[in-house]
Protein backbone atom coordinates (compact mmCIF):
# COMPACT_ATOMS: atom_id res chain seq x y z
CA UNK A 1 0.00 0.00 0.00
CA UNK A 2 1.84 3.19 -1.00
CA UNK A 3 1.19 6.99 -0.12
CA UNK A 4 -1.16 9.66 -2.01
CA UNK A 5 2.11 11.09 -2.81
CA UNK A 6 3.71 8.23 -4.34
CA UNK A 7 0.46 7.37 -6.18
CA UNK A 8 0.72 10.44 -7.83
CA UNK A 9 3.89 10.42 -8.46
CA UNK A 10 3.80 6.83 -10.62
CA UNK A 11 0.94 8.17 -12.60
CA UNK A 12 3.17 11.25 -13.87
CA UNK A 13 5.84 8.45 -14.40
CA UNK A 14 3.83 6.43 -16.53
CA UNK A 15 1.41 8.95 -18.62
CA UNK A 16 3.02 9.85 -22.34
CA UNK A 17 1.70 13.27 -24.26
CA UNK A 18 -0.52 11.65 -27.33
CA UNK A 19 0.12 11.95 -31.03
CA UNK A 20 -0.56 15.68 -32.50
CA UNK A 21 -2.91 16.23 -35.28
CA UNK A 22 -4.26 19.22 -37.21
CA UNK A 23 -7.64 20.49 -35.62
CA UNK A 24 -10.20 22.66 -37.60
CA UNK A 25 -11.06 25.33 -34.91
CA UNK A 26 -14.87 24.48 -35.33
CA UNK A 27 -13.18 21.34 -33.38
CA UNK A 28 -10.78 22.12 -31.40
CA UNK A 29 -12.79 23.88 -28.31
CA UNK A 30 -10.46 22.90 -24.89
CA UNK A 31 -7.48 20.93 -27.30
CA UNK A 32 -4.38 21.96 -26.07
CA UNK A 33 -1.73 23.41 -28.78
CA UNK A 34 1.10 21.23 -29.79
CA UNK A 35 3.03 24.56 -31.28
CA UNK A 36 3.25 28.18 -31.05
CA UNK A 37 0.32 30.53 -33.09
CA UNK A 38 1.96 32.87 -35.00
CA UNK A 39 0.36 35.59 -36.64
CA UNK A 40 0.15 35.63 -40.43
CA UNK A 41 -1.20 39.11 -40.30
CA UNK A 42 -1.11 42.43 -38.72
CA UNK A 43 -4.52 43.01 -36.34
CA UNK A 44 -6.07 45.07 -37.03
CA UNK A 45 -4.85 44.97 -40.88
CA UNK A 46 -5.49 48.45 -41.53
CA UNK A 47 -6.25 51.41 -38.96
CA UNK A 48 -9.04 51.07 -37.81
CA UNK A 49 -12.28 53.26 -36.36
CA UNK A 50 -13.61 52.21 -33.05
CA UNK A 51 -17.28 53.71 -32.98
CA UNK A 52 -19.86 56.04 -35.36
CA UNK A 53 -18.43 59.50 -35.73
CA UNK A 54 -16.32 61.35 -37.76
CA UNK A 55 -12.85 61.13 -39.45
CA UNK A 56 -10.95 64.41 -38.86
CA UNK A 57 -7.58 65.86 -39.32
CA UNK A 58 -6.40 66.72 -35.30
CA UNK A 59 -5.19 69.64 -36.26
CA UNK A 60 -8.37 71.14 -37.18
CA UNK A 61 -9.76 70.35 -33.89
CA UNK A 62 -6.91 72.38 -31.99
CA UNK A 63 -7.02 75.62 -34.87
CA UNK A 64 -10.81 75.70 -34.42
CA UNK A 65 -10.72 75.63 -38.02
CA UNK A 66 -14.13 74.93 -40.14
CA UNK A 67 -14.46 71.41 -41.11
CA UNK A 68 -16.17 70.65 -44.20
CA UNK A 69 -17.98 66.87 -44.54
CA UNK A 70 -16.79 65.49 -47.76
CA UNK A 71 -17.94 61.52 -47.75
CA UNK A 72 -18.41 58.83 -45.77
CA UNK A 73 -17.00 55.36 -45.57
CA UNK A 74 -19.05 52.09 -43.85
CA UNK A 75 -17.46 49.09 -42.65
CA UNK A 76 -15.87 46.92 -44.99
CA UNK A 77 -15.92 49.51 -47.69
CA UNK A 78 -13.18 52.45 -48.08
CA UNK A 79 -12.82 56.11 -48.67
CA UNK A 80 -9.55 56.24 -51.41
CA UNK A 81 -9.48 60.02 -51.40
CA UNK A 82 -6.44 61.13 -48.68
CA UNK A 83 -8.53 63.95 -46.32
CA UNK A 84 -6.83 67.03 -45.80
CA UNK A 85 -6.93 69.78 -43.15
CA UNK A 86 -10.47 71.47 -42.95
CA UNK A 87 -12.47 68.05 -44.23
CA UNK A 88 -14.23 65.47 -42.37
CA UNK A 89 -15.49 61.75 -43.58
CA UNK A 90 -18.14 60.51 -41.86
CA UNK A 91 -17.36 56.60 -40.61
CA UNK A 92 -18.78 54.13 -38.57
CA UNK A 93 -17.67 51.41 -36.24
CA UNK A 94 -15.16 48.93 -37.98
CA UNK A 95 -14.72 51.01 -41.05
CA UNK A 96 -10.93 51.62 -42.28
CA UNK A 97 -9.60 55.39 -41.51
CA UNK A 98 -9.41 57.70 -44.67
CA UNK A 99 -5.32 58.56 -45.45
CA UNK A 100 -4.43 61.53 -43.64
CA UNK A 101 -6.98 61.34 -40.85
CA UNK A 102 -5.71 61.38 -37.27
CA UNK A 103 -8.53 61.50 -35.46
CA UNK A 104 -12.12 60.38 -34.44
CA UNK A 105 -14.52 62.12 -33.09
CA UNK A 106 -17.55 59.80 -31.63
CA UNK A 107 -21.11 60.83 -33.44
CA UNK A 108 -22.47 62.08 -29.59
CA UNK A 109 -19.95 65.18 -29.31
CA UNK A 110 -21.25 66.74 -33.15
CA UNK A 111 -23.47 68.75 -34.11
CA UNK A 112 -23.82 69.33 -38.39
CA UNK A 113 -24.49 72.91 -39.28
CA UNK A 114 -24.91 73.48 -43.57
CA UNK A 115 -22.40 70.29 -44.21
CA UNK A 116 -19.77 71.64 -41.56
CA UNK A 117 -18.63 69.74 -38.46
CA UNK A 118 -19.28 71.53 -35.05
CA UNK A 119 -16.99 69.35 -32.47
CA UNK A 120 -18.06 69.25 -29.27
CA UNK A 121 -15.10 67.11 -27.24
CA UNK A 122 -12.89 68.45 -24.55
CA UNK A 123 -11.20 65.04 -24.59
CA UNK A 124 -10.41 64.47 -28.05
CA UNK A 125 -6.74 64.09 -28.69
CA UNK A 126 -4.66 62.75 -31.42
CA UNK A 127 -5.52 59.25 -32.01
CA UNK A 128 -8.71 59.16 -30.82
CA UNK A 129 -10.83 56.46 -31.41
CA UNK A 130 -8.75 54.71 -33.87
CA UNK A 131 -7.38 51.42 -33.87
CA UNK A 132 -4.02 51.62 -35.45
CA UNK A 133 -2.53 48.62 -37.67
CA UNK A 134 -1.19 45.84 -35.64
CA UNK A 135 -1.71 47.36 -32.48
CA UNK A 136 -3.34 43.87 -31.31
CA UNK A 137 -0.63 41.53 -32.98
CA UNK A 138 1.81 42.13 -35.79
CA UNK A 139 2.68 39.69 -38.58
CA UNK A 140 4.84 37.11 -37.10
CA UNK A 141 4.87 37.42 -33.73
CA UNK A 142 3.44 34.84 -31.21
CA UNK A 143 -0.16 34.90 -30.64
CA UNK A 144 -0.78 31.85 -28.70
CA UNK A 145 1.97 29.73 -27.04
CA UNK A 146 2.05 26.00 -27.47
CA UNK A 147 0.73 24.24 -24.50
CA UNK A 148 -2.04 26.93 -24.14
CA UNK A 149 -5.71 25.25 -23.80
CA UNK A 150 -8.25 26.80 -26.58
CA UNK A 151 -10.91 28.52 -25.18
CA UNK A 152 -13.96 30.53 -26.82
CA UNK A 153 -12.10 33.48 -26.98
CA UNK A 154 -8.67 31.95 -28.58
CA UNK A 155 -10.95 30.06 -31.42
CA UNK A 156 -11.83 33.60 -32.04
CA UNK A 157 -8.62 35.32 -31.95
CA UNK A 158 -7.51 32.49 -34.17
CA UNK A 159 -10.77 32.81 -36.69
CA UNK A 160 -9.74 36.96 -36.57
CA UNK A 161 -6.44 35.95 -37.88
CA UNK A 162 -7.94 33.76 -40.86
CA UNK A 163 -6.71 30.33 -39.18
CA UNK A 164 -9.07 27.75 -39.96
CA UNK A 165 -6.70 24.88 -38.73
CA UNK A 166 -4.21 24.01 -35.79
CA UNK A 167 -1.84 21.35 -34.43
CA UNK A 168 -3.27 19.84 -31.12
CA UNK A 169 -2.06 17.21 -28.73
CA UNK A 170 -5.31 14.78 -29.45
CA UNK A 171 -7.21 14.19 -26.54
CA UNK A 172 -7.15 10.58 -24.99
CA UNK A 173 -9.53 7.94 -26.04
CA UNK A 174 -11.54 6.66 -22.33
CA UNK A 175 -13.37 3.15 -22.30
CA UNK A 176 -15.55 2.52 -19.17
CA UNK A 177 -16.71 -0.89 -17.79
CA UNK A 178 -18.73 -0.68 -15.03
CA UNK A 179 -18.87 -4.40 -13.24
CA UNK A 180 -21.61 -5.97 -10.98
CA UNK A 181 -24.24 -8.48 -11.44
CA UNK A 182 -26.42 -6.77 -9.11
CA UNK A 183 -26.25 -3.43 -11.76
CA UNK A 184 -29.47 -2.28 -13.37
CA UNK A 185 -29.86 0.69 -15.50
CA UNK A 186 -31.51 3.84 -14.53
CA UNK A 187 -35.30 3.23 -15.86
CA UNK A 188 -35.39 -0.68 -15.68
CA UNK A 189 -37.65 -2.06 -13.04
CA UNK A 190 -35.60 -3.22 -10.27
CA UNK A 191 -35.93 -7.24 -8.80
CA UNK A 192 -34.75 -8.12 -5.18
CA UNK A 193 -31.30 -7.47 -4.67
CA UNK A 194 -30.59 -5.21 -7.49
CA UNK A 195 -29.16 -1.48 -7.74
CA UNK A 196 -29.46 1.27 -10.52
CA UNK A 197 -25.91 1.75 -11.70
CA UNK A 198 -24.95 4.85 -11.62
CA UNK A 199 -20.92 5.10 -11.94
CA UNK A 200 -20.59 4.56 -15.70
CA UNK A 201 -22.78 8.05 -15.55
CA UNK A 202 -21.05 9.91 -12.99
CA UNK A 203 -17.67 9.11 -15.26
CA UNK A 204 -19.32 10.16 -18.26
CA UNK A 205 -20.43 13.46 -16.93
CA UNK A 206 -17.51 14.06 -15.30
CA UNK A 207 -15.64 13.45 -18.63
CA UNK A 208 -17.67 15.48 -20.68
CA UNK A 209 -17.31 18.49 -18.05
CA UNK A 210 -13.58 18.55 -19.03
CA UNK A 211 -14.58 18.62 -23.02
CA UNK A 212 -13.92 14.18 -23.43
CA UNK A 213 -16.37 12.57 -24.88
CA UNK A 214 -15.74 8.60 -23.52
CA UNK A 215 -15.34 6.06 -27.03
CA UNK A 216 -17.94 3.54 -25.03
CA UNK A 217 -19.08 3.06 -21.54
CA UNK A 218 -20.34 -0.57 -21.08
CA UNK A 219 -21.60 -2.57 -17.99
CA UNK A 220 -20.90 -6.17 -17.44
CA UNK A 221 -21.70 -8.82 -14.50
CA UNK A 222 -19.80 -10.52 -12.44
CA UNK A 223 -18.67 -13.44 -14.67
CA UNK A 224 -14.70 -13.85 -15.05
CA UNK A 225 -14.91 -14.21 -19.11
CA UNK A 226 -17.25 -11.51 -19.76
CA UNK A 227 -15.04 -8.94 -17.83
CA UNK A 228 -11.66 -10.40 -19.90
CA UNK A 229 -13.44 -9.71 -22.99
CA UNK A 230 -14.22 -6.31 -22.17
CA UNK A 231 -11.02 -5.26 -20.37
CA UNK A 232 -9.27 -6.97 -23.66
CA UNK A 233 -11.33 -5.22 -26.38
CA UNK A 234 -11.14 -1.56 -24.26
CA UNK A 235 -7.12 -1.85 -24.07
CA UNK A 236 -6.60 -2.30 -27.77
CA UNK A 237 -9.37 0.67 -28.35
CA UNK A 238 -8.12 2.79 -25.53
CA UNK A 239 -5.92 5.25 -23.97
CA UNK A 240 -7.47 4.95 -20.78
CA UNK A 241 -9.51 2.45 -19.18
CA UNK A 242 -11.57 2.69 -16.43
CA UNK A 243 -13.05 -0.35 -15.06
CA UNK A 244 -15.72 -0.02 -11.41
CA UNK A 245 -15.91 -2.86 -9.14
CA UNK A 246 -14.73 -6.32 -8.75
CA UNK A 247 -10.76 -5.02 -7.68
CA UNK A 248 -10.91 -6.52 -4.11
CA UNK A 249 -10.40 -10.48 -3.26
CA UNK A 250 -13.19 -11.55 -3.02
CA UNK A 251 -15.24 -14.56 -4.62
CA UNK A 252 -16.68 -12.71 -7.42
CA UNK A 253 -14.06 -10.06 -8.27
CA UNK A 254 -12.86 -10.99 -11.50
CA UNK A 255 -11.06 -7.80 -12.33
CA UNK A 256 -8.24 -7.96 -10.82
CA UNK A 257 -7.63 -11.73 -11.92
CA UNK A 258 -8.45 -10.84 -15.39
CA UNK A 259 -6.24 -7.69 -15.65
CA UNK A 260 -3.33 -10.17 -14.32
CA UNK A 261 -3.97 -12.67 -17.51
CA UNK A 262 -3.98 -10.09 -19.66
CA UNK A 263 -0.47 -9.41 -18.53
CA UNK A 264 -1.64 -5.86 -17.21
CA UNK A 265 1.43 -4.65 -15.80
CA UNK A 266 0.35 -4.27 -11.85
CA UNK A 267 2.02 -0.42 -10.81
CA UNK A 268 0.26 0.05 -8.04
CA UNK A 269 -2.89 -1.48 -5.96
CA UNK A 270 -4.00 0.14 -2.90
CA UNK A 271 -3.55 3.66 -1.31
CA UNK A 272 -3.58 4.92 2.06
CA UNK A 273 -7.01 7.01 1.74
CA UNK A 274 -10.30 7.05 2.31
CA UNK A 275 -12.27 6.58 0.52
CA UNK A 276 -10.83 4.74 -2.64
CA UNK A 277 -8.27 2.67 -0.95
CA UNK A 278 -8.43 -0.01 -3.33
CA UNK A 279 -7.16 1.73 -6.03
CA UNK A 280 -5.66 -0.38 -9.36
CA UNK A 281 -3.04 1.31 -11.45
CA UNK A 282 -1.54 -0.21 -14.54
CA UNK A 283 -0.41 -0.41 -17.96
CA UNK A 284 -0.45 -2.25 -21.15
CA UNK A 285 1.84 -0.71 -23.10
CA UNK A 286 0.77 2.94 -23.48
CA UNK A 287 -2.65 2.20 -22.69
CA UNK A 288 -3.63 3.46 -18.46
CA UNK A 289 -5.80 0.97 -17.06
CA UNK A 290 -7.65 2.30 -13.40
CA UNK A 291 -9.39 -0.28 -11.52
CA UNK A 292 -11.33 2.01 -9.21
CA UNK A 293 -13.35 0.69 -6.40
CA UNK A 294 -17.37 -0.44 -6.93
CA UNK A 295 -18.18 2.69 -3.94
CA UNK A 296 -19.80 5.32 -6.10
CA UNK A 297 -18.47 8.15 -3.79
CA UNK A 298 -14.79 6.59 -3.99
CA UNK A 299 -15.34 6.23 -7.73
CA UNK A 300 -15.38 9.80 -7.81
CA UNK A 301 -12.81 10.70 -5.66
CA UNK A 302 -10.23 8.89 -7.17
CA UNK A 303 -11.38 9.84 -11.04
CA UNK A 304 -10.61 13.85 -9.90
CA UNK A 305 -7.49 12.74 -7.70
CA UNK A 306 -6.12 10.29 -10.36
CA UNK A 307 -7.04 10.05 -13.85
CA UNK A 308 -7.40 13.62 -13.78
CA UNK A 309 -4.36 14.02 -13.76
CA UNK A 310 -3.39 11.60 -16.12
CA UNK A 311 -5.94 12.71 -18.68
CA UNK A 312 -4.04 16.47 -18.63
CA UNK A 313 -0.58 15.19 -19.30
CA UNK A 314 -1.99 12.96 -21.94
CA UNK A 315 -3.25 16.44 -23.24
CA UNK A 316 0.22 18.06 -23.02
CA UNK A 317 -1.53 20.58 -20.12
CA UNK A 318 0.90 22.38 -18.01
CA UNK A 319 -1.28 22.53 -15.55
CA UNK A 320 -2.03 19.00 -14.48
CA UNK A 321 -3.46 18.87 -11.24
CA UNK A 322 -7.28 20.46 -10.50
CA UNK A 323 -7.21 23.53 -8.81
CA UNK A 324 -6.27 24.25 -5.23
CA UNK A 325 -6.15 26.65 -2.43
CA UNK A 326 -5.76 27.22 1.22
CA UNK A 327 -9.21 27.85 2.81
CA UNK A 328 -9.98 27.80 6.75
CA UNK A 329 -12.10 24.65 7.22
CA UNK A 330 -15.94 25.40 9.30
CA UNK A 331 -15.92 22.95 11.80
CA UNK A 332 -13.19 20.76 13.77
CA UNK A 333 -12.63 17.36 12.58
CA UNK A 334 -10.49 14.05 13.68
CA UNK A 335 -8.87 11.45 11.93
CA UNK A 336 -6.65 8.56 12.27
CA UNK A 337 -2.82 9.38 11.18
CA UNK A 338 -1.60 7.32 8.49
CA UNK A 339 -4.44 7.61 5.90
CA UNK A 340 -4.94 10.56 4.04
CA UNK A 341 -8.87 11.52 3.41
CA UNK A 342 -10.66 13.48 0.64
CA UNK A 343 -13.97 14.72 2.43
CA UNK A 344 -16.39 15.91 0.19
CA UNK A 345 -16.67 19.96 1.02
CA UNK A 346 -18.87 23.16 0.00
CA UNK A 347 -16.89 26.76 -0.41
CA UNK A 348 -18.59 29.07 1.24
CA UNK A 349 -17.05 32.96 1.99
CA UNK A 350 -14.56 32.08 3.79
CA UNK A 351 -13.95 28.74 4.70
CA UNK A 352 -14.84 25.17 3.71
CA UNK A 353 -17.62 23.66 4.91
CA UNK A 354 -17.42 19.29 5.35
CA UNK A 355 -20.67 18.23 4.41
CA UNK A 356 -22.78 15.47 5.95
CA UNK A 357 -22.57 12.15 4.46
CA UNK A 358 -18.45 11.07 3.86
CA UNK A 359 -19.08 6.96 3.76
CA UNK A 360 -18.11 5.81 -0.01
CA UNK A 361 -21.38 4.50 -1.06
CA UNK A 362 -22.89 7.95 -0.52
CA UNK A 363 -23.58 10.66 -3.65
CA UNK A 364 -26.40 12.89 -2.10
CA UNK A 365 -22.96 15.01 -0.39
CA UNK A 366 -20.92 14.66 -3.68
CA UNK A 367 -24.57 16.00 -5.35
CA UNK A 368 -23.95 19.37 -3.82
CA UNK A 369 -20.15 19.42 -3.40
CA UNK A 370 -17.81 21.67 -5.05
CA UNK A 371 -14.59 20.92 -4.05
CA UNK A 372 -12.44 18.02 -2.33
CA UNK A 373 -11.13 18.35 1.15
CA UNK A 374 -7.54 16.95 1.13
CA UNK A 375 -6.25 15.71 4.62
CA UNK A 376 -2.80 14.49 4.34
CA UNK A 377 -2.08 10.99 6.00
CA UNK A 378 0.28 12.74 8.66
CA UNK A 379 -2.80 15.27 10.42
CA UNK A 380 -4.68 13.89 12.98
CA UNK A 381 -6.97 16.31 15.12
CA UNK A 382 -7.82 19.78 12.65
CA UNK A 383 -9.37 22.74 14.68
CA UNK A 384 -12.32 24.81 13.27
CA UNK A 385 -9.89 27.78 11.65
CA UNK A 386 -7.21 25.72 10.85
CA UNK A 387 -6.20 25.95 7.06
CA UNK A 388 -6.74 22.81 5.49
CA UNK A 389 -6.15 22.04 1.37
CA UNK A 390 -8.92 22.00 -1.11
CA UNK A 391 -9.18 21.07 -4.33
CA UNK A 392 -11.84 21.89 -6.51
CA UNK A 393 -13.54 19.94 -8.63
CA UNK A 394 -13.55 20.54 -12.69
CA UNK A 395 -16.78 21.50 -14.10
CA UNK A 396 -18.49 22.96 -11.24
CA UNK A 397 -15.92 25.59 -10.35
Amino acid sequence: MISVTEAISQIKKNTLSLTIASESIDSALGSVLAENIISPINLPLFNQSAMDGYAIVYKDYIGQKKIKIIGEVAAGGSFKQKIVSGQAVRIFTGAPVPKGATAIVMQEKIAVDNGFLVISDQALKKGSNIREEGSQIKKGQIAIKKGCELTAGSIGYLAAMGITTVKTISSPRISIIATGSELIKPGKTLKPGQIYESNSFALNAALKSINIKPVNSIAVSDNETKILNSLKRSIQSADIVLITGGISVGDYDFTGLSLKKLGVKNIFFKIKQKPGKPLFFGKSGNTLIFGLPGNPAAVLSCFYEYVFTAIQIMQGRKNIFIKKAQLPISKDYSKKMGLSLFLKGKTAVNNVVPLEGQESFVLSSFAIADCLIYLPEEREDIKAGELVEVHFLPGIN
